[in-house]
C-alpha cells in the first residue's frame, strides 16, 4: 500500500514509516495532531506489537479520566494485557464512554471478512475521510486498505465533499466515509459516473431518499456497516436494502426485542471504571426484528417511542420534521418523567430559520402516524452539528 497525505493547501506528500520505533510493554496513547503523524506513529507501533490506547482528545471527560487514571495500574489488567493490542472508547452518546479492548485476532478476522465484501470491485485507490481514533476508522480506514494489494491510500484531515469527488473521479476507488458525507454529496448538484467505485459508510443511519439520490447522481455503489465498539462489525447492507445481513461468523438472536450477538469480533474485556470480562452472547441496546440471518433495525432502546401502537425511532421523527420548511435540522430525544401521568415525553431541539408552532409539528406527524398524543417540548439552538462519527450534537 502506498500512503499519501493531502495537506491543507492540497499539496500531496508520500507517507514514510519508520519501523525501528522502540516498543514498550505498557499501554501508551497516540498523541498525533493530524492524520499524517498518526499514521507514522500508529502503523509501526501496531505492527511491532505495541499496546495502544486510542481516544478523542477533544472529549474533555475522557481526557480527564485518562490523565487521572493509569491504564497500566488498573485492577484485573493482567488477563486483558495478555491478549489485547488496542483499547478503543465508545463515543459516550448514552453515558460516559466505555473502553473496549481488542485483540489482534479480533481485528484481523474482521478485516478478512470485510475484504470479502469488496469482491466484484477492482480497487486501485482508497480515500479515507474518517478519524482514526474510533474502531471504524482503524478497521475500515487503515487495516482494510493495508490488506489490499497495490492500492494507493489517500488521507486528509478535513475533506470537502467536492474534493472527495475529485479523488474518486478516476474510478476503481473505495471511499471510507460517514453518513454526513453521503448526505452532503447527495445534495450537491453534481452528476458523475462512479460505477466502478464503492462508498462505505458507517456509524449512523441514512435516509432512503438520500441513498437513492446519492446513487442516482453518481451511478455508484453504497455499502453500510453496522456494529459498535464493543461488538466490532455485526452486519452490512448494500444500497437501499431495508434488512441488515449478518457478517460472516456472526450469530444473532433477540431477547426482549433487543439484539444479541455472538462473534469472534467482540471484545473479551471492557473498561467500565474497572476491567470487566464480556460474555457472549452480548446484548446490545438495539431493537430489532430478526428474520433468519438478517434483521430490520427499529432503533436504540433509549430512542424508541410508541405512537399509535407502533414503535417509532427518534431518527424517523427527525427525518419527518426536517421535511418541514424552515427546519434545517432536528434532534429528538426521549425523556422519561415518572412523576407525570404520561411518563414518556419527546424533547425536540430545532435548528430553524423561524419558530415553528406545535400545531405545525402535530400536523406533520399526523400525516405519518395519526394523532400525536404524546407530550413534547420545543427547544431552539443556533446550530445542530455532527460529531466525527456522524452523530448529531448541538451547540448552544
Amino acid at each position: 500500500m502506498i500512503l499519501e497525505y493531502i495537506h491543507a493547501d492540497n499539496t500531496k506528500q508520500s507517507i514514510s514509516l519508520n519501523y525501528e520505533t522502540p516498543i514498550s510493554k505498557e499501554w501508551r496513547s497516540i498523541s498525533a495532531s493530524n492524520k499524517l503523524n498518526f499514521i507514522q506513529e500508529f502503523l509501526p507501533a501496531y505492527s511491532c506489537g505495541q499496546k495502544i490506547v486510542l481516544f478523542d482528545s477533544n472529549h474533555k471527560q475522557l481526557l480527564k479520566y485518562y490523565e487521572e487514571n493509569d491504564i497500566n495500574k488498573l485492577e484485573n489488567r493482567d488477563k486483558a494485557n495478555e491478549q489485547s493490542r488496542l483499547l478503543f472508547f465508545t463515543s459516550g452518546s448514552s453515558g460516559f464512554p466505555v473502553g473496549a479492548f481488542k485483540t489482534k485476532q479480533n481485528l484481523e478476522e474482521e478485516v478478512k471478512v470485510l475484504k470479502t465484501l469488496l469482491d466484484g470491485f477492482s480497487i486501485k485507490k482508497v480515500v479515507v475521510t474518517v478519524p482514526f481514533v474510533h474502531i471504524y476508522g482503524i478497521l475500515a480506514g487503515l487495516l482494510l486498505p493495508l490488506s489490499l494489494e497495490g492500492v494507493i491510500c489517500v488521507v486528509k484531515d478535513d475533506f470537502l465533499p467536492y474534493e472527495i469527488l475529485n479523488e474518486a473521479s478516476g474510478g476503481n476507488t473505495l471511499v471510507i466515509t460517514t453518513p454526513v458525507f453521503i448526505k452532503a454529496l447527495s445534495k450537491l448538484r453534481e452528476e458523475m459516473n462512479l460505477a466502478s467505485n464503492l462508498f462505505i459508510s458507517s456509524t449512523g443511519p441514512l435516509d432512503k431518499e438520500d441513498i437513492e439520490l446519492f446513487q442516482s447522481n453518481y451511478k455508484t455503489n453504497l455499502l453500510q456497516l453496522f456494529g459498535s465498539t464493543e461488538t466490532g462489525g455485526i452486519a452490512y447492507k448494500f444500497g437501499t436494502a431495508t434488512k441488515w445481513s449478518t457478517l460472516e461468523n456472526v450469530s444473532i438472536s433477540s431477547l426482549d426485542t433487543k439484539l444479541n450477538v455472538s462473534s469472534p469480533y467482540i471484545s473479551h474485556y471492557i473498561l467500565d471504571k474497572n476491567i470487566v470480562p464480556l460474555t457472549q452472547p452480548f446484548q446490545t441496546e438495539d431493537i430489532v426484528e430478526i428474520e433468519g440471518d438478517s434483521f430490520t433495525l427499529i432503533g436504540r432502546s433509549n430512542k424508541i417511542i410508541k405512537i399509535a401502537g407502533k414503535r417509532i425511532s427518534a431518527l424517523q421523527i427527525e427525518a419527518i420534521l426536517e421535511t418541514i420548511p424552515d427546519i434545517q435540522r432536528a434532534l429528538v430525544e426521549i425523556v422519561y418523567k415518572k412523576e407525570l401521568i404520561k411518563s414518556e415525553q419527546i424533547r425536540i431541539t430545532l435548528q430553524a430559520t423561524k419558530k415553528i408552532s406545535k400545531h405545525t409539528i402535530k400536523k406533520k406527524m399526523s400525516e405519518f402516524y395519526g394523532v400525536l398524543s404524546i407530550p413534547f417540548t420545543l427547544h431552539y439552538v443556533d446550530t445542530i452539528s455532527y460529531s466525527s462519527t456522524g452523530k448529531k450534537i448541538f451547540l448552544v
